[in-house]
């Protein structure tokens, strides 16, 4: 199931510039609609990080974007889904901040169990940085949703975009491996172990 809502997610662009030539932008959205439904009733059983604190202001905002597709039966609204995806999760990390613990500390305190001042300090950094990228992103997304060419805007929202997403997040976890060197058990410590040796206290 975490894989098919992981195609589904990343399909997004590649579906609908197929759907649309065979199918209108209404017929589109109310399947969307469904599916973001399903996906909200299946969220009570995920385990560990609380995962509709970060899912819910990108699930609500690509609701309003489908509903307005559906009644207007208007493709542009279908394009900018992701750009306003995108501005969603920069509404969520960017509020975050002003808590008493950021996103990405929640997701490194299930992962690590607890931080040191120093870790917590980097994950607001890097809440910062993932911000930026969300804000850039979806004003790209949604310039090109709104005067770009539909062939453009499935390259930047289907591949380009997801590109840039790896390519953050790698930088950050090799950086992030470097620099605290704590090693817990995860699949890559092994690599990282010989990479960057735990230092002598």
């Amino acid at each position: 199931m975490v894989i098919l809502r992981a195609v589904l997610v990343l399909a997004y662009p590649l579906l609908v510039y197929a759907a649309l030539q065979r199918s209108s932008p209404r017929a589109i959205a109310l399947c969307a609609l469904a599916l973001l439904a399903a996906r909200a009733l299946l969220m009570g059983g995920e385990k560990g990080l609380d995962y509709a604190r970060i899912w819910a202001a990108p699930a609500l905002g690509l609701a309003i974007v489908f509903a307005i597709s559906a009644i207007w039966n208007d493709s542009l609204s279908l394009l900018a889904a992701p750009a306003f995806g995108s501005l969603a999760l920069l509404a969520t990390f960017g509020r975050s901040l002003r808590e008493r613990e950021s996103i990405v500390e929640a997701i490194a305190r299930v992962q690590l169990g607890s931080l040191t001042a120093d870790e917590a300090r980097y994950c607001r950094r890097v809440t910062w940085i993932w911000c930026a990228f969300f804000l850039v992103n979806g004003a790209v997304a949604l310039g090109l949703a709104c005067w770009g060419t539909i062939e453009v805007w499935a390259l930047y929202t289907g591949f380009v975009a997801y590109l840039l997403v790896g390519m953050l997040f790698s930088a950050e976890y090799v950086y992030r491996q470097w620099r605290f060197r704590r090693y817990l058990g995860a699949p890559t410590d092994v690599i990282f172990r010989r990479l960057f040796p735990p230092r002598i206290e």
